[in-house]
């Protein structure tokens, strides 16, 4: 036994006495159920909710790259750039092809900028039309007066809460009653409750759509699910595999959702949930561009994968259960955990209440006991462009 000293505060609390979240009790009870993305949001982290409008504010890094849609000279002192949009005088461009730099000295018009060419050790050299010019830096002289402000836009994301209830109900005497088995009919109808209530949660959290309707006497409203956000947001990650998926097919596929990540401490992993179809499909690749040797001392033969990795990462493969029973063959979804967070309103974080247990009042008097779980939350998915949705993988080539 040890003793501590000063300010007692939570985590000195062994994890296991602190009362958990009904997400990370999903994920500690039952990690590979129904409810995998919810049970993963007890660990992301979450969010407050003042209202049922619940928009939230998402930013994406955005880099100086041009394309050249015309040709530069030796001797040019300015280059026509597709949009001089973020561009400030000082900024240093980089050439890949012929490697020579040239910093900004002006940004004359919307498609043109004066620049200093040979910024650097490697002498000007004529640019071609597809040359790539990315911004390496800026560089200002001794004394020089402060540089034009610079700044991400604010993309606004309207969403809305979502109102989830499930309700479990027995009768007082199936109360008192133990099966022939001996298990709790009160403990197995709370349990079967909370299932439904978390696949309701887990559907939502991924094909939800926005949605404020205001005309019956109370509104009902709905939250942006995870594809929804994709398809309006990063339709560049969306994607339908071909008839058959090579492994190139499918790096093409899946690395869009690379390029931008919201955690900088882990950004080259991502959690793909797949149907079985898929998960075949992505097994098969791995074997076709594979190499397999076995010898007479095997007793066991195959391959099983965990995760892909290529160049740009890993992706963890889980299978889903929901793509398995709705029908979702040859789906992949990509999420990364640290973009996906979930908005509770005050008090909303899932409220069990229960009637007629302990001598609870029934109020309207019936003979029975029961209960029901209520949550209301607004999806936040901060950064969809560090995720992606593959549809229609059902056959590799």
């Amino acid at each position: 036994m040890a003793l501590a000293t000063g300010i007692f505060s939570t985590p000195q609390n062994p994890a296991e006495l602190n009362q958990r979240s009904f997400a990370s009790t999903i994920l500690r009870r039952f990690p590979n159920g129904s409810a995998p993305l919810f049970a993963m949001t007890s660990q992301s982290g979450k969010a407050q909710a003042k209202t049922s409008t619940h928009g939230y504010f998402s930013k994406t890094m955005t880099f100086i790259s041009q394309v050249l849609a015309a040709g530069v000279l030796i001797g040019d002192g300015s280059i026509v750039v597709p949009s001089t949009v973020g561009m400030t005088v000082g900024m240093v461009l980089f050439n890949p092809r012929t490697r020579e730099n040239v910093r900004i000295t002006a940004v004359t018009d919307a498609t043109t900028i004066a620049v200093t060419r040979a910024f650097g050790r490697v002498a000007a050299a004529a640019m071609n039309i597809g040359d790539t010019l990315f911004q390496i830096g800026t560089a200002f002289e001794e004394g020089s007066n402060r540089p034009v402000s610079r700044r991400l836009t604010t993309t606004y994301v309207a969403n809305f809460t979502q109102i989830f209830r499930n309700a479990w109900a027995l009768t007082d005497t199936a109360r008192a009653s133990l099966s022939e088995a001996g298990y709790d009919n009160v403990a197995e109808d709370r349990k079967e409750c909370a299932l439904f209530h978390s696949v309701d949660i887990e559907t939502a959290i991924i094909w939800g759509q926005a949605k404020m309707d205001t005309t019956g006497a109370t509104p009902i409203h709905a939250t942006q699910g995870i594809i929804d956000a994709l398809e309006q947001y990063a339709p560049g990650n969306t994607n339908t595999a071909a008839a058959t998926t090579t492994y190139a097919q499918l790096v093409a596929m899946v690395e869009t959702a690379f390029q931008y990540s919201t955690d900088i401490g882990n950004p080259t992993e991502r959690i793909g949930y797949v149907d079985s179809v898929a998960m075949k499909v992505l097994h098969d690749i791995g074997r076709l561009y594979g190499q397999v040797e076995i010898t007479q001392n095997e007793t066991s033969f195959g391959m099983q994968f965990s995760s892909f990795k290529f160049y740009k990462g890993t992706i963890h493969l889980k299978e889903h259960p929901l793509f398995n029973g709705l029908g979702r063959s040859g789906t992949l979804l990509m999420v990364e955990p640290a973009a996906l967070k979930l908005a509770y309103l005050s008090g909303r974080d899932t409220k069990a209440e229960d009637y007629g247990m302990g001598g609870k009042v029934v109020e309207n008097g019936v003979d029975a006991v029961g209960g029901s779980l209520t949550t209301e939350f607004a999806v936040e998915l901060i950064n969809p462009y560090s995720c992606a949705l593959v549809e229609g993988l059902t056959a590799a080539a």
